[in-house]
């Protein structure tokens, strides 16, 4: 047999050796894919599909689930639809986007990796398919899709962080606040459950005078003139020319006016009709530092503070040397004035020298405002009422530390701090009884009241928000 014939022999007869060890290798190869898929397959069919109820955005909703060890899967499909958020598939990849938050997160079954936003991410434990449908943790599909998972409860979008201020309702009852730890303040609109949206960046607006029916805010800009935002839309429009300056602004309880202190030294009020943009005095006596008028409901009478500074005086010469200031008179006092006498002189109806805020005028003609002892004797700021003739001031709430009072839609809302060292929120009845509304060891600043009774109110800087017994903290 010639060399080149052998040769040829010897090698057919490897290509046909390493053609089998190549047939035999793969075939070892997929069995042990077979082995491991079955092996798979044969895990997630030990696990039982149950149900459980979780509260997402403020809803019972049941999801399917399954247990793998100590960790609870949930539903794919079931969590994506109750999130808002859409699920498809592309190739052996599955899909979920979130168009509210913008967020896109990327898994396969079976793949402790994921994407979102296409940055690398890992769960705990891989997506698990039974029975066609993938399980998946709950805290990493929420959070990855731009929502928080708090004490159980899931919200679609998560909760705006920050430290905010001034709370206000709208007519529909959506929150605004303003958001202060930015570059610059924001008004920021919130829902009951607390998704957020920008309101406004007008920092003007900041501190508005409401309307009784919640639909505008009343703000004086930078150049005096009066402007309304509408709390739906943001919309600012300007009322009249005039740009005296004004402050301390109140609305008459039909909508058409808007009562204020004018002038650069605080020395009149006046009123601004809303359909003409005309402005009206009503009080030009040259007393200066006024504020905090309030008005009745009937527009017959207004009161309102005086922030009586010290008296200074001098020799003949008018030395420097000789100039003295006297404070003993120093202080703030409440002043009532008849708006239906014409030519009536405005009634000084309190003297005591205690300093004195957050004046009222409640239904019955009473003046209410909170004292607080400037010399410390008496340790807890009280609640007191001035007759509606104005002859006599007596206390109306004494045994709390009052720390704010206002009138908010026709009710008494008073906060106060309690012997125990928490803050509550109280509605004060005409006999000074008081209903507790919300509690909390935590510091609370201001609140607001909805017309329905809704109470929202800053808490260590977060907005929280009192539905009867339910509270929510809209904020983190």
């Amino acid at each position: 047999m010639k060399k080149s014939k052998v040769v040829g022999m010897l090698l057919a007869s490897a290509l046909v050796t390493s053609a089998v060890a190549g047939t035999a290798g793969a075939a070892a190869a997929n069995q042990t894919k077979d082995v491991k898929a079955v092996a798979a397959n044969e895990s997630a069919a030990k696990l039982n599909v149950s149900s459980k109820t979780l509260v997402i955005d403020g809803n019972a909703v049941t999801l399917r689930s399954v247990q793998v060890n100590k960790a609870t899967l949930y539903s794919l499909r079931d969590l994506s639809a109750s999130l808002g958020a859409s699920l498809k598939r592309n190739g052996s990849s599955l899909v979920l986007e979130n168009s509210a938050t913008e967020h896109v997160v990327t898994l396969k079954s079976g793949d402790k990796n994921y994407q979102v936003d296409g940055n690398a991410a890992q769960f705990t434990v891989a997506p698990q398919n039974v029975a066609g449908n993938n399980f998946v943790e709950l805290n990493s599909i929420v959070t990855a899709l731009g929502g928080e998972v708090n004490s159980g409860e899931v919200r679609s979008i998560a909760r705006l962080e920050g430290e905010f201020s001034t709370p206000i309702f709208n007519a529909s009852e959506k929150v605004i606040v303003t958001k202060e730890d930015g570059e610059a303040l924001q008004l920021i609109k919130l829902d009951a459950g607390g998704q957020y949206e920008v309101f406004s960046s007008n920092e003007s607006t900041v501190g508005a005078a409401i309307s009784p029916d919640h639909e505008y805010g009343a703000f004086a800009n930078d150049n005096g003139v009066l402007n309304l935002i509408d709390l739906s839309t943001g919309l600012v429009k300007k009322v009249g020319t005039d740009n005296t300056v004004k402050t301390d602004l109140v609305w008459s309880a039909d909508s058409k006016k808007i009562y204020f202190v004018q002038g650069d030294k605080q020395e009149k009020i006046s009123y601004i009709t809303l359909a003409t943009g005309k402005v009206t005095e009503v009080l030009a006596d040259k007393v200066e530092n006024k504020a905090g008028v309030q008005v009745s409901a009937d527009e017959k009478k207004i009161v309102y503070f005086v922030n009586v500074t010290g008296t200074a005086s001098t020799d003949k010469a008018g030395t420097e040397e000789s100039l003295e200031i006297d404070y003993s008179n120093a202080g703030t006092q409440v002043y009532s004035l008849d708006l239906s006498t014409k030519g009536a002189k405005p009634v000084q109806l309190t003297k005591d020298l205690d300093n004195k805020m957050y004046l009222s005028l409640l239904a019955d003609g009473r003046a209410v405002y909170v004292s607080a002892d400037p010399e410390g004797v008496i340790a807890n700021n009280i609640l007191k009422v001035i007759s509606a003739d104005g002859a006599n001031v007596t206390n109306l709430l004494a045994d709390v530390d009052v720390i704010s009072s206002e009138l908010m839609n026709g009710k008494l809302i008073v906060l106060a701090s309690v012997a125990d060292g928490s803050n509550k929120v109280f509605q004060v009845d005409s006999t000074g009884a008081k209903t507790e509304l919300y509690s909390t060891t935590e510091n609370v600043t201001e609140l607001s009241v909805s017309p329905t009774g809704v109470v929202a109110l800053i808490a260590d800087g977060k907005v929280v928000l009192v539905q009867g017994s339910k509270t929510t903290e809209l904020t983190k």
